[in-house]
């Protein structure tokens, strides 16, 4: 078998090959946006942040806070990072923080969102944990923020939602693979 030969019956198989895998469809995880987020108290969330769910972290947090209502309301905070103590982000709960860098949280807030499902670098739309399941806005009671004593509002309502991630149809890159393969095998001839 000549040199040419030989290195044609390995190009084309490569070649192929990498013209019918589609690519990752986001590897840099995705921005969820807080939708129709209600508190008990009558108080609502809005903003946004990034969740990248294979390295499992959270970045470019942006969400804000509206007072409530009545006697014993909270009175609206903006979040602005993941909390360093009490929760690790996962991708049913992340807890977000006014400001990370403190050493004492006794008295700050700290908000709570608990996923119904997983989140995904997929996009879609998940559903808040909320009536009073799980989760909410809280003012923590002690310097790491437990749970034991702190003041909560309960979220009554609200979703995440993101755009969900285009994947590359197959079947495209495997006929693009296939007429490579047909116009190498012609030429040959």
């Amino acid at each position: 078998m000549n040199r040419m030969t030989f290195r044609s019956l390995i190009a084309v198989p490569v070649l192929f090959l990498s013209l019918s895998v589609p690519s990752i469809a986001s590897a840099d995880g995705i921005t969820w946006t807080l939708s129709g987020v209600t508190f008990d108290d009558g108080g609502t969330a809005s903003g946004t942040f990034v969740y990248d769910a294979l390295a499992n972290t959270v970045g470019l947090v942006n969400i804000v806070t509206t007072a409530g209502v009545g006697l014993g309301a909270f009175p609206g905070a903006t979040y602005t990072s993941v909390n360093p103590g009490f929760v690790p982000p996962t991708s049913l709960e992340i807890a977000f923080v006014t400001n990370p860098s403190l050493l004492d949280f006794t008295g700050t807030p700290a908000l709570d969102l608990q996923f119904l499902t997983d989140l995904t670098n997929s996009g879609g739309t998940i559903s808040l944990i909320g009536a009073g399941q799980g989760g909410g806005e809280v003012t923590c009671a002690d310097a790491g923020c437990s749970a034991a004593g702190s003041v909560y509002r309960l979220i009554n309502a609200g979703e995440v939602t993101s755009p969900a991630v285009p994947v590359p149809e197959p079947s495209a890159f495997l006929l693009l693979g296939l007429g490579v393969v047909v116009l190498v095998g012609i030429t040959k001839r």
